[in-house]
């Protein structure tokens, strides 16, 4: 049978072990939460420049229609189409049009460009938790060895507290060494 500074020895041990196992397996799953983030987020970009090239269409035919609506209003009033002030009133609608278009299309690609730049934060976010982790779990291993050694020594176990070295503590009976030098 087991004594119990063993048994104790061997639950530090094994709860070290287990402590750096959550630790490590935390960080996975904080990556793996980043990572699902930033696919989220390169998906809200191309639905940025999707919906974006929509609005720019929409801006598009609302300038012909509009356009159309002006050319249809001063023919009725018996203007030339094709030059002077009717022509000047096409060409500024044409060009504001075009602007607002070429706006329409720039803050899409704003919006998508800012959702892509979140995607790289938020994959280098997940990495860092994961090294995080890997070195906590790897120090919690060293502090549960480090703890778990320290109640050993040469000539038996530390009894807790004490510092003192106690060879009856093992249940085994040390006998001298032929040296006299304890090996």
């Amino acid at each position: 049978m087991c004594e119990p500074m063993t048994l104790m020895m061997a639950a530090s041990a094994v709860g070290g072990g287990l402590s750096a196992f959550g630790t490590w397996r935390q960080g996975q799953i904080e990556k793996k939460v980043a990572e699902n983030n930033a696919v989220m987020a390169e998906r809200a970009a191309d639905d940025a420049i999707r919906r974006g090239e929509q609005e720019a269409q929409q801006v598009q035919r609302q300038t012909a229609a509009l356009k159309a609506n002006q050319r249809v209003g001063m023919a009725a009033h018996g203007l030339d189409l094709s030059y002077g002030t009717a022509q000047d009133i096409q060409d500024q609608t044409d060009f504001f049009g075009q602007s607002d278009v070429a706006t329409t299309r720039q803050n899409a690609f704003n919006e998508a460009w800012n959702q892509r730049e979140n995607a790289k934060q938020l994959r280098y976010q997940g990495k860092a938790a994961a090294q995080q982790a890997n070195l906590a779990a790897v120090g919690s291993l060293l502090t549960t060895g480090s703890q778990v050694a320290s109640k050993w020594s040469p000539t038996g176990t530390q009894q807790p507290g004490s510092g003192q070295v106690s060879s009856s503590s093992t249940g085994f009976k040390r006998t001298p060494s032929r040296s006299g030098y304890g090996f």
